[in-house]
C-alpha cells in the first residue's frame, strides 16, 4: 500500500508541476501577444509621423516604375507595420519574371539611395552590379539607364553600374546614348601603371 501511495504522489507531483508549467506558458504567451500588439501599435503611430517621408517614399518608386514601364502599369510601395517588424513591400503589377523583380529593385534601391541623399542619411551615389539587369527586357535596360542618368544629375548624385559591352550596345540601339557617362578602365604593365588611378603593391613571400 505504501509503495502503491508512493508512486501515486509521485504521479501527482508531476501532474501539478505540468500544469504549472502550462498555466506559466499561457501567462507568458498572453504577454508575448500583448506585447506584440503594443509595439505594432507604436509602429503604426511612428507611421503617421513620418507621413510626409513615407508619402515621399511611395511617390518617387511610383514615378520610376511608371517611366521604365507606362502609367498603366500599377505600381505601388506598401509601408505598413507588421506584427513582428515594419513591413515594407514594392510591387510593379505584372508576371513574376526576373525581369520584372529586378527593375522591382532598381526602382526601390534609387528611391532609397535619393531619399537617403536628400535627408543626409546616406552617401552621394548608388552602385549596381550587371547581374540586376540580367532577364531585363531590353527597352527597360535602355529607360533604366536613362532614367538613373536623369535622376542622379537633378539630385546630384552619381550611379555607377558595371555592365557587359553587349548589354551596352543594345541599350544604345533602344535610344540611351551611354557615351557621356562611360568610364573606361586604364591597365597597364610597367612600374608606375595602376588600375583608375591606384597602384598596388605586390604581396612579399613568407
Amino acid at each position: 500500500m505504501q509503495t502503491a501511495l508512493g508512486r501515486e504522489e509521485a504521479a501527482l507531483g508531476a501532474l501539478r508541476h505540468r500544469f504549472d508549467a502550462a498555466q506559466a506558458l499561457e501567462a507568458s504567451a498572453r504577454q508575448i501577444t500583448t506585447k506584440s500588439v503594443e509595439l505594432q501599435q507604436a509602429v503604426d503611430l511612428d507611421l503617421r509621423e513620418r507621413r510626409q517621408q513615407t508619402d515621399e517614399a511611395i511617390l518617387l518608386f511610383s514615378r520610376y516604375a511608371q517611366h521604365l514601364y507606362g502609367e498603366g502599369r500599377e505600381a505601388y510601395l506598401a509601408i505598413e507595420a507588421g506584427r513582428t517588424s515594419l513591413s515594407i513591400t514594392p510591387r510593379i503589377d505584372a508576371d513574376d519574371s526576373r525581369g520584372i523583380n529586378n527593375m522591382v529593385i532598381f526602382c526601390f534601391d534609387l528611391t532609397l539611395a535619393v531619399l537617403a541623399h536628400r535627408h543626409e542619411r546616406g552617401p552621394d551615389f548608388l552602385m549596381h552590379d550587371s547581374h540586376l539587369y540580367d532577364g531585363v527586357d531590353e527597352r527597360q535596360v535602355a529607360r533604366a539607364l536613362a532614367l538613373a542618368a536623369e535622376v542622379t544629375e537633378e539630385e546630384h548624385m552619381q550611379y555607377i553600374v558595371t555592365l557587359n559591352t553587349d548589354t551596352l550596345s543594345t541599350a544604345a540601339q533602344r535610344g540611351f546614348n551611354p557615351e557621356p557617362y562611360i568610364r573606361s578602365p586604364r591597365l597597364t604593365d610597367d612600374e608606375e601603371g595602376g588600375l583608375f588611378g591606384f597602384r598596388f603593391k605586390a604581396a612579399g613571400k613568407a
